[in-house]
């Protein structure tokens, strides 16, 4: 929220969200991290957006507008073109008289008191402009109506290449010319720009024997964007390469690369992963918003319990915490959101991670490298001699790296990771067998974080319904294999997306995640000891407290959050 500093402060203070001092406070930290005090309110979870949106209305006297309430206008939102949106942080929204008969504009605006901008705007438009408050993340959501259909501009874009190849061989254009005069770099830079507006996770890029189908990831799900003509395949695949620093002319061997692109504000990192298929080459870019926001631990959906468990443990200067699940489930999402509760200037926080996902300001961040030697064990090895407080290694892989992370939280480190296991209890039995002494495991491990992500349901068409029988009798099931003791009871209503357009007919919209806090208690240490079962583990766990990630899942699903569905597909991945 781009609003001066002065005027912030007075609203913020005088509202008693924050005393003087730690307004102070925070303008330091801000300071710091090169960020808006404002952004770091929400972060903190000191006040959600939402809230904060309204206080500043309420003192400004400026009305609050929602973008997502109302429909938008091509003809309209188009009055500016889009980077002009972009910069002003501004959408015109209404175009209306006034009681003289003048024209006027309703503009959204992140700023309503960017003087400088509502004059350029007045100028530009030739009428009054009045100026609405707008949240920064509905601003970002209402950017995304400039983006016409994706489909229609990559054929418009192919379709002109290939009147163009055509006219240059004569009419019959052939397919290695067809390949040259298409411009492979607009088509690549729009693919990877719509797949930032659409908050894909990956992009597939597929060769099929007709056509190269494009595909995203949203939600954890893998959507069909457009069919591309086959002729464009291998130059599309060059392009890649040559972005991602590979071997243009190795045709057959797996590549993986790197690349970043700017999209908005953000810069997104890109994973590659290039690999022979029947009918040519398959890519897949992974997506990384390295500047992106660090998520709090309650927007990321751990209850308030699950949160003073592991607020206690990171109050801890030694031992271990572990998040499991299997790739894609928020791991690292987890991880980063635990850095940043405990990122201050009295302590020297060292990651190894491969990618570095997001930068974050005050903490020594290295890549894997391994051409350069640089290991998760190597890395891990050598911050012990960087005098750190904290580590974090992206994951353990290997008996090596398992141990010298043991050894490190044993000599008074706290150390921070991942590890792929099913749940909790059973991290431990995959220690072990990675070579892990019972004993060491024991003295070390602090909390173990399993998780699965669910996609959320889509708040513009989400509707109540009575809960049906056999659901009913599928949760008391599976409530009664989590936690026998307990007699189950199923939600009585439950919720699910009608479908809209505001999440494309899906009727989810974003995820959230589904937890399991395992917290090493004494009864559970001597467990581990013993090398008790993860069954074992479990009961013991389950008596001391711990919600099951199904538990945890129905909690969600009666608050509206997820549906059934999705908690039974996440907990049997």
């Amino acid at each position: 929220m781009h609003l001066p500093p002065r005027i912030l402060k007075n609203i913020i203070v005088h509202t008693g969200l924050v005393t003087d001092d730690e307004y102070h406070k925070l303008e330091e930290e801000a300071a710091r991290r090169g960020t808006l005090i404002a952004n770091l309110l929400v972060e903190k979870e000191i006040v959600p957006e939402k809230y904060l949106i309204e206080f500043l209305a309420s003192s400004l006297r400026i009305p609050v507008v929602d973008l997502k309430k109302n429909e938008l206008k091509k003809e309209i939102v188009g009055l500016i073109p889009e980077n002009m949106a972009e910069n002003l942080r501004a959408i015109v929204y209404a175009r209306e008289k006034d009681k003289k008969g003048d024209e006027c504009f309703r503009v959204a605006m992140e700023d309503p008191l960017n003087i400088q901008a509502i004059s350029f705007l007045e100028k530009k438009l030739g009428g009054q402009i009045i100026a609405h408050l707008i949240t920064p993340t509905n601003f970002k959501s209402a950017l995304k109506f400039y983006r016409v259909d994706i489909s229609s501009e990559f054929n418009k874009i192919i379709q002109e290449n290939i009147e163009k190849a055509a006219g240059e061989s004569g009419g019959v254009a052939t397919r290695e010319q067809l390949a040259e005069s298409i411009p492979v770099i607009a088509i690549f830079d729009t693919i990877l720009k719509y797949a930032a507006a659409s908050n894909a996770s990956d992009i597939h890029i597929e060769p099929e024997p007709k056509q190269v189908l494009v595909r995203y990831r949203i939600d954890g799900i893998l959507r069909d964007i457009i069919d591309l003509p086959v002729a464009v395949a291998s130059a599309l695949i060059a392009r890649i390469k040559v972005m991602s620093r590979m071997a243009i002319d190795e045709h057959s061997k797996p590549q993986d690369g790197r690349f970043k692109f700017q999209y908005e504000d953000q810069s997104v990192s890109c994973r590659v992963s290039v690999m022979p298929v029947f009918y040519g080459e398959k890519a897949v870019i992974r997506l990384l918003v390295s500047s992106g926001r660090v998520f709090g631990l309650n927007e990321l959906g751990y209850s308030e319990y699950n949160q003073k468990i592991i607020q206690e443990n990171l109050s801890t200067t030694h031992g271990m915490i572990l998040s499991t699940g299997p790739t894609g489930s928020g791991k690292t999402t987890t991880l980063y959101a635990l850095l940043h509760l405990l990122n201050n200037p009295d302590v020297n926080i060292c990651t190894i991670e491969d990618p570095i996902e997001y930068d974050i300001p005050r903490i020594n961040q290295t890549q894997v490298n391994i051409k350069a030697g640089i290991t998760f064990a190597n890395g891990l090895r050598a911050f012990l001699r960087q005098n750190p407080d904290i580590m974090m290694v992206g994951e353990i892989r290997d008996g090596e790296t398992a141990d010298i992370a043991i050894q490190s939280a044993l000599t008074g480190h706290l150390v921070l990771s991942t590890i792929h296991t099913n749940d909790a209890p059973s991290t431990v039995a995959r220690l072990i067998d990675m070579g892990a002494e019972p004993f060491l495991l024991s003295s070390t491990l602090n909390l173990i974080i399993a998780q699965r992500l669910c996609r959320r349901i889509c708040l513009h068409c989400i509707a109540s319904i009575p809960i049906p029988k056999d659901t009913a009798e599928l949760i008391k099931k599976q409530l009664r294999l989590v936690n026998p003791d307990n007699e189950p009871a199923a939600p009585k209503l439950i919720f699910k997306g009608q479908g809209c357009k505001q999440c494309s007919g899906a009727g989810y919209s974003g995820q959230i995640g589904i937890f399991e806090v395992l917290d090493i208690t004494a009864e559970i240490r001597e467990l581990i000891t013993t090398n008790a079962s993860a069954d074992k583990i479990r009961v013991a766990a389950i008596k001391n407290g711990m919600k099951t990630m199904f538990e945890d899942g129905m909690v969600k699903v009666e608050a509206g959050m997820t549906t059934v569905e999705e908690v039974l597909k996440a907990i049997r991945e």
